[in-house]
């Protein structure tokens, strides 16, 4: 994979560049992530914090997560573009929404989480594993 890994948001007034291969990827399924980002699932690629630099203003949103832990979504406060995110048990990793990827098609997602909250519309992928939660949860 080629780095910078770069992205932005719909109006351009928020970038990120990412200096590091990619931790891992899903797809999440949870009510959250359906609403944050108006489809059915967020497609979510994890990256070291220290890989991720971000220029422009951004605003974060902070809700509890059904894990109990605070989840903080960054978003662009002008075309409100839903980019990344931070969570208060993984501080190490951002998640970071993969459709803003200037080139998404890097994105390899590696299982479907949350799928209990999918929408009878929301068609996964049959390869993918499933869990019911998070990635403990079958």
């Amino acid at each position: 994979m080629k780095l910078p890994i770069t992205g932005g948001c719909c109006c351009g007034a928020v970038r990120y560049e990412i200096t590091a291969e990619p931790l891992g990827g899903i797809n999440c399924h949870c009510r959250t992530c359906q609403k944050s980002v108006g489809a059915a699932y967020l497609a979510a690629m994890f990256v070291a914090a220290s890989a991720l630099t971000i220029t422009g203003n951004y605003k974060e949103y902070a809700s509890t997560a059904a894990s109990g832990h605070i989840v903080h979504r960054g978003f662009c406060p002008e075309c409100g573009s839903s980019l990344f995110g931070r969570n208060s048990a993984f501080t190490e990793v951002r998640p970071i929404a993969a459709a803003t990827l200037d080139d998404p098609s890097i994105f390899t997602p590696t299982k479907d989480v949350w799928v209990a909250e999918a929408q009878p519309w929301d068609y996964m992928n049959p390869d993918l594993p499933k869990f019911a939660g998070n990635f403990t949860n079958h």
